[in-house]
């Protein structure tokens, strides 16, 4: 049976153990607080770690408390229990011992043996004596009250002696005595004795049964205790992980709207901030620092996205300037769409182009939009080259702009200055291999914000304009060469073919006139004479005019012109011409005036000088080339002589302009030829490259 110091060792071994723990817990935290193992505050695990341990432990606490008081009531209650089992073992030994001794009389009643009977009563004797120190050990040990004690005790020694004086009676002669004491007083003693000794039993055991049962009902009490406190434990474990949850919830749950937002495209959403450096925070940081990333990316791609558009629009205008312009060669169609781009891209409302004069000391007004009677007035009597805002540009040949308070710079000219509400201006030149070929002057009644890309975007688009206008220009100038050449071309055709037919009619008609009065007879044949004549002038004048407008080229096709004019040829000349057509099919106006002329042009080569009897023509069409063979068994030439200027001019006139024309038209021409060996002449046309616009020669 554990005794009273056993449990205190208990007892403070579990509180030892129960402040090892906490010990344990505080080192821990103690540890994590300076950074060591467990960053408890720092970490967002290692505050639920945190909030787990307090439940831990305070489940711990209960446990060992309800341990505690559960362990010190069962003791309790077991030694009360082992201490009833005592006190009865006690008095029925007591009881038993009283037996003994009355049974001892009883024996010497009886004559049983002497010796018997004393041994007998002396153990029963000891019996009660060791019996009685065992009770009183229970009661002090219980700290029981013996108010019964000295009465027992009395009545004891009564029976013991009146036991003894039934020992020592002589039987023989009290033998009377000896029974009547032993029945009535003996007996009745004994009685008495075990009356009291089980009255005692009886206020101890109702003693100890009171302390029984308020030791189960501390062991009762202990247990609602425990439930109790393991209740409280829940509730505050409960209200523990609930604030855990809650202070990592609420900022995921802000977190969680903050990324919506950015899915959204809203950059700009505030990130909640927290106090503390564990991984929420950290995380609200990072995406902080996300978001703010996020916003750059956005003003850089935006920034990125405007740029680009303004490129687009840069490339969209130049683009729309270039197709404006190469559409045409006729200078006032350049000139007038140039204008109208222009206007559109820099949204300008006046405007005024100007041409430098060839000896390049004056710009002559070509086109305008919206100026006043004054601009006019003063753009009429023509600019000096370097005189005002806009001779300046044409002098240096770089653009002038001012995006506001023009009528305060001292080159605008007096009169525009004080009757005009302009604000900004904008001079672009029009430059090329040459130089500056005009001036593009734009002006605007609202203040404008030009920047250097903008000026950029304008000098491209004035090189192209200036190369544009020098091709019209030469362009013109071209067509006025080849005009005169036609002419000349047709003047001579007209002096070698109808001038010296008609020169002979006239002739033939002078003879017959002067027959008809000498020789009747021989007028007829000279009439007859004359009306050959007559019709082959017509026959000439006929070719002349199909090869100045060739309407079957237009109305039927390269082929079928080809073959009148093949025919006209024949019936005039007497020629075998042969004249193969593979992959027939209408080609562009361009291409087909280009392979109709250069044709001609071979063919009257051939006429005039190649002596030949017979040419081969050979047109061949796919889908990525024309190709133009003309093939004759002349006297030949040598080409070098004839391209460096030799004795032959007006072949060499010719052949330059039949390469002249396949160039052009983005194709080229070979010559072949030797002395005695005919002449060959090869035309490639690219048909996927766009020709120049027909005009040169062609009218």
């Amino acid at each position: 049976m554990p005794n009273s110091l056993d449990r205190d060792k208990n007892n403070i071994g579990n509180q030892l153990q129960v402040a090892s723990i906490h010990s344990g817990i505080e080192e821990v935290y103690k540890q994590s607080s300076q950074g060591g193992a467990f960053p408890l505050r720092n970490s967002l695990g290692g505050r639920i770690l945190a909030g787990f341990l307090a439940i831990a432990f305070m489940s711990l606490v209960v446990a060992l408390v309800a341990i505690l008081y559960t362990s010190q009531s069962g003791n309790s209650l077991s030694t009360q229990e082992e201490l009833d089992q005592q006190v009865t073992d006690g008095v029925l030994r007591l009881e038993l011992a009283v037996e003994r001794q009355f049974n001892a009389a009883r024996g010497v009643l009886l004559s049983l043996d002497s010796a018997d009977t004393d041994k007998e009563f002396s153990e029963a004797t000891q019996l009660y004596e060791a019996a009685s120190v065992q009770l009183n050990k229970a009661f002090e040990s219980l700290s029981l009250p013996r108010r019964s004690d000295s009465q027992t005790q009395e009545l004891h020694d009564k029976f013991s002696t009146t036991i003894s004086q039934i020992r020592t009676i002589n039987l023989e002669d009290f033998k009377t005595t000896a029974i009547y004491t032993y029945e009535r007083v003996a007996r009745e003693q004994k009685n008495r004795l075990i009356t009291a000794i089980n009255k005692d039993l009886n206020l101890y055991r109702e003693e100890i049964a009171r302390k029984i049962r308020a030791a189960r009902e501390q062991g009762t009490l202990i247990t609602i205790l425990s439930l109790a406190l393991a209740l409280m434990t829940t509730l505050g474990g409960t209200i523990v992980a609930t604030l855990i949850i809650r202070s990592i919830m609420r900022p995921l749950r802000e977190l969680a709207t903050v990324a919506d937002a950015l899915h959204k495209d809203n950059y700009d959403v505030p990130v909640p901030q927290s106090n503390g450096n564990d991984e929420v925070v950290r995380l609200a940081g990072a995406m902080g620092r996300m978001a703010e990333n996020l916003r750059i990316s956005r003003n850089r791609l935006q920034s990125s996205l405007n740029e680009t558009r303004r490129r687009n629009r840069e490339l969209t205008a130049v683009n729309r300037v270039m197709a404006s312009i190469s559409a045409s060669l006729d200078l006032d169609q350049v000139l007038n769409d140039a204008m109208e781009e222009l206007i559109s891209v820099s949204e300008m409302e006046r405007c005024a182009v100007f041409l430098v004069s060839p000896d390049r000391q004056l710009l002559r007004l070509a086109l305008h939009r919206a100026q006043s009677e004054q601009s006019l007035n003063i753009f009429n009597k023509g600019l000096k080259v370097g005189e005002y805002m806009t001779g300046q540009v044409a002098e240096t040949g770089e653009i002038i702009y001012l995006n506001d308070n023009v009528l305060e710079d001292s080159r605008v000219p007096p009169d525009i200055q004080a009757q005009s509400s302009i604000r900004s201006y904008l001079g672009i030149p029009f430059t090329s291999s040459s130089g500056v070929v005009g001036v593009i002057a734009m002006t605007s009644d609202f203040p404008k914000n030009f920047t250097d890309n903008d000026i950029v975007l304008y000098k491209a688009i004035g090189s192209q304009i200036g190369i544009a206008v020098e091709n019209a220009q030469l362009y013109s100038q071209a067509q006025l060469v080849a005009a005169l050449e036609e002419r000349n071309r047709l003047a001579r055709d007209l002096h070698d073919s109808v001038t010296q037919t008609l020169f002979s009619i006239t002739l033939t008609a002078e003879s017959a006139r002067a027959m008809l009065i000498k020789k009747p007879e021989r007028v007829e044949a000279q009439l007859d004479r004359l009306q050959v004549m007559a019709r082959g002038a017509l026959a000439e004048m006929r070719t002349l005019i199909f090869q100045l407008r060739p309407v079957a080229l237009e109305e039927q096709g390269l082929v079928t012109a080809l073959q009148k004019h093949i025919e006209s040829v024949k019936a005039k000349e007497y020629l075998n011409i042969e004249f193969d057509v593979f992959g027939e099919r209408r080609l562009s106006n361009e291409h087909e005036q280009t392979l109709y002329r250069i044709t001609q042009e071979a063919l009257n080569n051939i006429m005039k000088h190649a002596q030949a009897s017979r040419v081969l023509i050979k047109l061949t069409i796919d889908d990525r080339k024309a190709e133009l063979l003309i093939h004759d068994n002349g006297i030949g030439f040598e080409p070098q002589e004839v391209v460096n200027g030799g004795s032959i001019n007006q072949k060499s006139l010719g052949m330059t302009s039949m390469r002249e024309r396949a160039e052009l038209a983005g194709g080229t021409l070979q010559i072949e030829s030797k002395p005695g060996e005919g002449s060959k002449i090869k035309v490639i046309l690219p048909l996927l490259v766009a020709p120049r616009p027909v005009g040169l020669g062609i009218y």
